[in-house]
C-alpha cells in the first residue's frame, strides 16, 4: 500500500470521521522540515488525514490562520501519524 493510500484510511485528525472524503494533506509552512519548497509539494511522509472540507478550507485560508481558527498543529498531527504508521507497520523509522 502506499503511503498516501494508507493516510486515507486513517481518520481525520481535527474531526475523527472516518470514511471516503478523507484526503493526504502535505502539511505546509515547514519546508525546512518536509522538503516541500515553493509550489512544491514534500515528502508524502509529510501528510496528515484531513476530511475535504477542512483540507480545501486549509488552502483558502492559509494554513496560519488554519491552525489558529481550530487551535491545531499540522507539525504535531504529521508526527502522530508517523508514528501511527510505524505501529501499522506501514513505514519503518526505528532503522
Amino acid at each position: 500500500m502506499k503511503y498516501r493510500d494508507y493516510i486515507r484510511t486513517l481518520p481525520c485528525c481535527l474531526s475523527g470521521y472516518q470514511g471516503d472524503e478523507i484526503d493526504p494533506h502535505h502539511i505546509k509552512g515547514y519546508a525546512w522540515l518536509t522538503g516541500g519548497a515553493m509550489a512544491k509539494k514534500g515528502s508524502d511522509i509529510a501528510c496528515i488525514p484531513l476530511r475535504h472540507n477542512y483540507h480545501q478550507e486549509l488552502h483558502d485560508i492559509g494554513w496560519k490562520s488554519f491552525e489558529e481558527k481550530y487551535n491545531f498543529s499540522q507539525l504535531d498531527w504529521m508526527i502522530r501519524t508517523i508514528f501511527r504508521a510505524e505501529k501499522d507497520g506501514q513505514i519503518n523509522i526505528g532503522g
